[in-house]
């Protein structure tokens, strides 16, 4: 019994070795490959990508201060005009591993995302080696561990650790399946459903896509079971299972409703849900095509499904053992079919992206077609190592029968070889990444053919394995970070953007309320149309940019319908319009060159190469309104949508902007707009649309190069100068006729915008309180009845009271929030409560109990059967 304990204590040392070793594995390599592709911090360039750093870098820096007190996940008025983080946070930032930003400042980021990342694939390696363990008991310790390694730096990760929210799903997957497993062969319940309700409320998109594999492969690991039992009562056995283990699921998906519900009422103010057009019978290219994923460094238009050619040829190899039987062949064959239709099949891909067309980042849940390969693979080193049993205990046969197993293996893996120069000679591969795989594949010949004893052999394709995996980083590193800036630039902006934003804040005292923007980004692009539209989180003051994808779909389309930009979904900012900003309160803005119609604030210097600029019209963030705010202001034509917006406010006629006619001219290719000096006291405005599509020309005013036009994040109105002088505005790269546009042009009466400002401020709110998800204070109204409006977005979750009594905020000017106020002064309070909370925690205490009554009922059943 001793002898037992001891042995069973020193496998699981063993194994527990192995389980380090795979993580350090994985560190070590994905460290490697950092500094061979000179990426920070073991090189200059910046090792934040696309998405990355164009968002999530600037959610970071806004959780670190959530998490130190100084924001609000539940409300924030750094989110565009203010919203709910909830959505953003159950999509983006969940993660565990996310807390340890904590210790990192916003310009040490990077170091943060790198740190995370390796943690992250190591950690997937170690749940992925607890999955090989736990389903393949009788797989060496060694192979467990190679195809972990495998699958912590598969292709998968090396091309979407730039959306490192996805490799949480990537974690949990082994996991889920091994509970899965265990549920068939033991019947236990509680892992599964702390897995499906874990892997859902850390990322609720991954945790579908898992989910939804994970009904897949029970059904898969439950056929393999059917195949061994008994006729009798199977069939009901199955379908018992088959319930039970749904229900399992189902109760698991309403445990996760305390995280998941609040978020899944955020998201319904965004993207819209359903779009029966994913139905439509289309395909990506060639099925065949999805073979050319397999390749070292492929980054193709099709899926790339690389894991180390080593586990690809275990892969084909238990398709062809003879001791494999065929039925589970067969089985094992639908469901690998079935999954790379999926990737070629435009109905399923859309399924498994989350029922949706996905607009960039194809194959989202590739990471689970890779699993199927590495779990196939498991199965083929499995038979290979029963087989070399075998041959082991027959002495007088072991030379010959190893001899022919390997040359079986020389043989799998020359033929992929020759299957992969046809490829490249049917589409032809990247050069590196055609010669990488060549000489991999000739190398796995060449170890099978040449080295007969197991320790030399293994030794070998451990290093060629770590190589090929490295070399595949690599590759798929220099494609995708090679413009990366260096990661000083970076730094110093992100340093010095929280001194600016700091100084500005100092500057505003004491006035509680002020929105800020930027027309100058962390990048000053040629083009001057910026995706880096998160600063306010970032650097903790309040915009009205925002770019995620849980927007809200109300305010980003009255930011578009007031002329902000030319894109819909985002809400962008890209140069003052001077009634709008008065509107949201948009006080200061910072840019690298003089604005029209604002005034530099001096003693603020330089920093970051901005300068601060005042809009001397801003209003607060309330005023009294007439009762016409709540009639809709049709969008439009955007300086007469403001006309008759500031109007509804004021209950009469206002014409801020007076419309200038103006003659398009085309020439050469270029589109021109010719105006004359017009006088004193105001500011000549654009917007020219196309009615046929977007332009993509590029805007000169007065032969000055301002803008990319009418294209993705590009300007819809623009300044173009003071009415007093004559201008010229030119298109160049125009390809239509002057028909195809519908140029307005309109001068903005400077006085006019003053009075109707001190009007509107003379009715103003000035908050005492003004914080995340609260706002206070006193407001005089002088009318009997009146209406406060507030440039905060309407939402269901603001509750408002006035003079302690709880009164009902309503929708105004078209997106904005209105509260009656009476006669006198009215002390105003507003509090955010998230929606869906509290459902949330009923819903998930509900599951938990109904959960608990079932296991009980279960246990109390088995012990009535053994008293019987």
């Amino acid at each position: 019994m001793q002898k037992e304990t001891r042995q069973m204590n020193k496998k699981k040392r063993r194994t527990l070795f192995a389980a380090i070793l795979v993580f350090a594995a994985i560190a070590i390599l994905y460290m490697v490959i950092q500094t061979l592709s000179g990426l920070y911090p073991f090189g200059d360039k910046l090792n934040l990508l696309w998405d990355e750093d164009i968002q999530y870098v600037d959610y970071f820096a806004f959780y670190r201060d959530v998490l130190l007190g100084k924001a609000q996940i539940g409300y924030s008025f750094s989110k565009s005009l203010g919203g709910s983080l909830v959505a953003l946070f159950g999509y983006y930032l969940a993660s565990p591993f996310n807390l340890l930003v904590v210790f990192f400042d916003t310009e040490h980021l990077p170091l943060f995302v790198f740190l995370i990342t390796m943690l992250k694939m190591g950690t997937a390696g170690v749940t992925s080696f607890a999955f090989m363990r736990g389903r393949f008991e009788k797989l060496s310790l060694f192979a467990s561990a190679g195809l972990s390694v495998g699958y912590g730096l598969m292709q998968y990760t090396m091309l979407q650790c730039s959306n490192i929210m996805w490799l949480d799903g990537v974690i949990f997957l082994p996991l889920l399946l091994l509970s899965i497993y265990r549920f068939v062969t033991e019947k236990r319940k509680v892992p599964l459903f702390l897995c499906v309700a874990f892997s859902i409320m850390i990322n609720w998109y991954t945790g579908y896509m898992i989910c939804l594999f994970g009904v897949c492969y029970y059904l898969y690991e439950r056929i393999l079971m059917l195949f061994k039992e008994s006729a009798s009562g199977k069939w009901k056995r199955f379908f018992l299972d088959s319930f039970q283990c749904a229900g399992v699921m189902l109760l698991g998906l309403f445990g996760s409703m305390v995280v998941f519900y609040p978020v899944f009422k955020g998201l319904q103010k965004g993207k819209s849900v359903w779009d029966p057009t994913i139905f439509a019978p289309e395909f990506y290219d060639s099925f065949f095509d999805i073979f050319r994923g397999f390749g070292v460094g492929t980054i193709a238009g099709t899926v790339s499904l690389y894991c180390g050619l080593l586990f690809f040829g275990f892969f084909v190899y238990y398709f062809l053992a003879k001791s494999v039987e065929k039925k589970k062949k067969i089985l094992s064959a639908v469901a690998v079919l079935f999954m790379f239709a999926s990737c070629w099949f435009v109905p399923l891909d859309c399924i498994w992206s989350g029922v949706r067309h996905v607009a960039s980042f194809r194959f989202r849940y590739s990471f689970v077609v890779i699993f199927l390969v590495l779990y196939l693979a498991a199965r083929g080193i499995l038979v290979w190592e029963k087989s070399e049993e075998a041959i082991g205990e027959q002495k007088e046969k072991k030379h010959g029968g190893i001899w022919k197993k390997n040359r079986k293996m020389a043989a799998i893996f020359g033929g992929i070889l020759i299957a992969f120069l046809a490829s490249h000679l049917w589409k032809g591969y990247e050069v590196k990444t055609f010669y990488a795989t060549m000489i991999s594949l000739i190398l796995y010949v060449l170890i099978y053919l040449i080295l007969k004893q197991d320790r030399a052999r293994w030794c070998a394709l451990s290093i060629l394995l770590g190589a090929e995996l490295v070399a595949n980083g690599v590759i798929t590193f220099a494609f995708n970070y090679g413009w990366n800036p260096s990661v000083e630039a970076y730094q110093t902006y992100a340093k010095e953007a929280k001194v600016q934003a700091d100084l500005v804040k100092e500057s505003a005292k004491p006035s509680t309320f002020y929105r800020m923007e930027t027309v100058s980004k962390r990048y000053n692009e040629e083009s001057h149309c910026s995706a880096y539209l998160n600063d306010s989180m970032a650097y903790g003051y309040h915009g009205i940019s925002h770019y995620s994808s849980t927007y809200d779909t109300n305010i980003s389309d009255m930011i578009h319908d007031l002329g902000y930009s030319s894109t819909y979904d985002l809400s962008i900012y890209t140069e003052p319009i001077l009634p709008a900003d008065a509107l949201f309160g948009i006080r200061y803005v910072l840019s690298r060159q003089d604005l029209l119609g604002l005034q530099k604030v001096e003693r603020l210097g330089t920093v970051n190469e901005k300068q601060v600029y005042e809009n001397p019209y801003a209003l607060g963030i309330g005023m009294g309104v007439s009762d016409q705010v709540f009639d809709w202001t049709e969008p439009g034509n955007p300086f007469e949508f403001q006309n008759q917006l500031y109007s509804k406010l004021l209950g009469e006629n206002v014409e801020l902007f007076q419309k200038i006619e103006a003659e398009p001219v085309v020439q050469d290719g270029v589109l021109s707009y010719q105006f004359p000096a017009l006088g004193e006291g105001s500011l000549l405005y654009g917007d020219v649309e196309s009615k046929i599509g977007e332009l993509n020309t590029t805007l000169y005013v007065d032969g000055t190069y301002r803008c990319k036009y009418s294209c993705w994040l590009s300007y819809l109105v623009f300044a173009v100068g003071e009415s007093e002088q004559p201008h010229t505005v030119s298109f160049t790269d125009y390809a239509g006729t002057a028909e195809d546009v519908d140029g307005s042009f309109y001068q903005l009466d400077l006085k006019t915008l003053e009075q109707v400002t001190d009007r509107l401020k003379k009715n103003g709110f000035e908050p005492e309180v003004f914080k995340d998800g609260r706002v206070e204070g006193t407001y005089e109204c002088k009318e009997p009845e009146g209406n406060l409006l507030l440039t905060i977005p309407y939402d269901e979750g603001w509750k408002a009271w006035v003079n302690g009594e709880s009164v009902r905020i309503r929708e105004g000017a078209n997106a904005l929030s209105v509260i009656p106020v009476t006669q006198g002064e009215n002390e105003v309070k507003l509090v955010y409560e998230v929606p869906g909370v509290r459902t949330g925690r009923v819903l998930s205490l509900g599951a938990v109990f109904v959960f608990g009554v079932w296991l009980t009922l279960e246990k109390h059943g088995k012990q009535r059967k053994c008293k019987e």
